[in-house]
């Protein structure tokens, strides 16, 4: 059982929340993410801190420098060695203020990829440039069907020398355009391998696409006879794709509660403000009775997420069910309490210049990123062996 202390922020914890929320509050406007689109900016794209949504290098580089890309990489490869609980806090925060670089990628996605895979040489080459900041990472699953699962893969490894050849196409890629790095699934014969392919191999080519979530950048990656690296050992995709799936609905559980949070918060403010019939309307039970359901669903996603990071922090054996648990409430009530957002606002939530249609975005993109709900209850049926 996961230990009860693991439930609540540690002062240290506390303060990594504090530091982030204020780096982001300052840094990262939600403006920005609707500047980003009103210019057509590709979200991927390599830009400075006036370039609207398209991807901030220098934030970047501030969160490298407070050693936020370096949280989960192990000491041993130059990283600070810490828990899901840590990173947990970090996405929380992204979550909440709707970040849009590529850290659910690199940290979420690569870095558990490269741990995973048990590929020592692999590990300390590449984490210690991730853990700087020097090197954006993410990971190419997903194929024509979308899914985040390897038996449909279709894109072919064709072993040349001492490396491979890679051809195929990857569909919704995170951050794919902007990756130094990208870890991609692919078939030779029965076995399905991980590879590793740099941003500026021969014959790849990423092409950013439309995305309901403005916050987000997703790209078509197509390979053509690309040079890559075999990460693992061969055929061992299947699980390591399994286990990485995981960590990423960890990852993104913990985001969704963050955006739940920043949601409430946005409407508590203003309930309080707005004034109808010479009373604020926080006043009134109606809308009162939405804050409450709210404020439920934004606690029990914060409970449901932290709850798996811990099992996940502990090794305990509830993780496989703890995270599925978390990844199908934390997609629903995030949703709902986006649509309710909207209600609160009135007329004024539905245009542009309002925050709340981003928070709506990325709650309806998010819930279906890695897995459909229904997928979550299958995958819990099958883990607690009904």
């Amino acid at each position: 059982m996961v230990a009860q202390s693991a439930l609540a922020d540690s002062d240290e914890q506390k303060e990594l929340r504090d530091s982030v929320r204020r780096l982001l509050r300052d840094k990262a406007p939600l403006s920005a993410v609707r500047d980003g689109a009103d210019s057509g900016a590709d979200p991927g794209a390599d830009s400075g801190a006036d370039s609207g949504a398209g991807f901030d290098r220098d934030l970047w580089r501030r969160l490298a420098e407070l050693g936020l890309t370096a949280l989960a990489v192990p000491e041993k490869y130059d990283g600070l060695g810490q828990t899901a609980l840590e990173t947990g806090v970090v996405f929380e925060e992204m979550g909440r203020a709707l970040y849009h670089g590529p850290y659910l990628a690199t940290v979420g996605l690569a870095v558990p990829a490269l741990l995973l895979s048990g590929d020592e040489a692999a590990c300390a080459e590449l984490l210690p440039a991730i853990g700087a900041g020097e090197s954006i990472a993410t990971v190419a699953v997903a194929e024509a069907d979308g899914l985040f699962d390897t038996a449909a893969t279709a894109t072919r490894a064709v072993r040349e020398g001492d490396g491979w050849r890679l051809s195929g196409t990857k569909q919704f890629v995170l951050d794919g355009v902007a990756a130094d790095l990208l870890l991609v699934t692919a078939r030779d014969g029965e076995n399905v391998s991980l590879f590793a392919v740099r941003g500026v191999a021969d014959g790849l080519t990423r092409t950013a696409v439309e995305s309901l979530d403005l916050a987000r950048s997703v790209a078509r990656v197509d390979l053509d006879n690309t040079p890559a690296r075999l990460i693992g050992v061969a055929g061992s995709a299947p699980a390591v794709v399994e286990q990485i799936l995981d960590r990423a609905l960890l990852a993104l559980a913990a985001e969704q509660a963050g955006g739940a949070g920043a949601c409430l918060a946005m409407c508590v403010e203003y309930a309080k403000t707005r004034q109808q019939f010479g009373r604020p309307i926080g006043s009134f039970q109606a809308v009162a009775h939405k804050l409450v359901d709210m404020l439920h669903q934004a606690e029990f996603s914060r409970a449901s997420a932290r709850y798996a990071a811990a099992a996940e922090a502990e090794g305990d054996a509830e993780f496989p069910v703890a995270v599925r648990v978390a990844a199908a409430y934390c997609g629903e009530a995030f949703r709902k309490v986006t649509v309710e957002t909207v209600q609160v606002h009135g007329g004024t939530g539905f245009t542009w210049e309002h925050d709340t249609h981003l928070y709506y975005r990325r709650a309806w993109s998010a819930q279906h990123l890695f897995a459909g709900r229904e997928e979550h209850f299958a995958a819990i049926a099958d883990r607690i062996g009904l």
